[in-house]
């Protein structure tokens, strides 16, 4: 079942509405992890934050976006926010500046919850608690009781993590979670994601410019460049045999030990010349 479809999506800022995303199209069935790659400026980050509604009011959108049916493009404010976090969730990539830090963690977790459904407070902490434990916090209630500030990194990603699935969404969005983290508990934090989203049997959309974790989480790919997808595909044959040029530069970088040597990888400017870059 299709769960989302984004049509001909593309996004313009500013008087001259600097196209950020140009014409993306793709879809998401129910339960599947789909990958977006690309460097710096690809239009990665925009793409999710048009899925969420929390793009600045100065962005153009244009297309089609659909979750569960319902077109997103043009909705209300506010009938967007009764989406997030229950429909559709988000994590960030860096969880110091996604939580309140004036806030204890357990409060912040809880508001998401009460904020869609009718729950007490005393219930709700049950919940929360629950919910950290599930995300790998061992300490649920200390942690709960903690200040951002107070925890670890790995720590506040899972706290994160905990506020994008206690209400169960439909579909999580991923973007570059795990880039803030060391290596040990990037893995750690990766099992996790790949363990709750089996259990919850929500669909993930995962953004990240490393093909390593991607291919860790995901089964499909997309890859974007400037603003477009120039190439998509099942994990396994688009790193295996990469088609379009610039895929191949990716992979080749993550392989860096079988660049042959004075090879030039491929870079945007071969593709979009520095003068006609939007």
């Amino acid at each position: 079942m299709t769960l989302l479809q984004v049509s001909e999506l593309s996004v313009g800022f500013g008087r001259r509405r600097a196209v950020a995303v140009d014409a993306v199209s793709f879809e998401l069935t129910a339960g599947q992890r789909l990958g977006i790659i690309g460097e710096s400026g690809s239009g990665k980050t925009v793409t999710a934050l048009a899925l969420m509604g929390l793009l600045p009011e100065t962005a153009r959108v244009t297309g089609s976006i659909r979750l569960n049916g319902r077109e997103l493009v043009g909705l209300p404010d506010r009938a967007h926010a009764r989406l997030r976090g229950d429909l559709v969730s988000m994590v960030f990539q860096e969880p110091m500046t996604a939580l309140d830090p004036t806030m204890k963690v357990g409060r912040q977790v809880a508001e998401v919850l009460l904020l869609h459904a009718s729950e007490r407070s005393g219930s709700a902490r049950v919940r929360v608690i629950e919910m950290l434990g599930r995300v790998g916090l061992a300490d649920a209630e200390r942690v709960a009781d903690s200040f951002p500030h107070q925890l670890s990194g790995g720590q506040r990603q899972r706290c994160l993590l905990a506020m994008a699935l206690i209400n169960s969404p439909d579909l999580v969005i991923c973007d570059e979670p795990t880039t803030a983290l060391d290596v040990t508990v990037q893995a750690r934090v990766l099992r996790l994601l790949d363990e709750v989203l089996s259990v919850e049997g929500a669909a993930c959309l995962f953004i990240s410019h490393d093909l390593a974790v991607v291919s860790q989480v995901c089964t499909d790919v997309l890859v974007m460049l400037n603003g477009r997808i120039v190439e998509a595909g099942p994990v396994a044959t688009l790193f295996s045999a990469p088609e379009h040029p610039y895929t191949r530069g990716l992979v080749a970088t993550a392989r860096i030990d079988q660049v042959q040597p004075g090879e030039r990888l491929p870079t945007v400017e071969d593709f979009y010349p520095r003068e006609g870059v939007r």
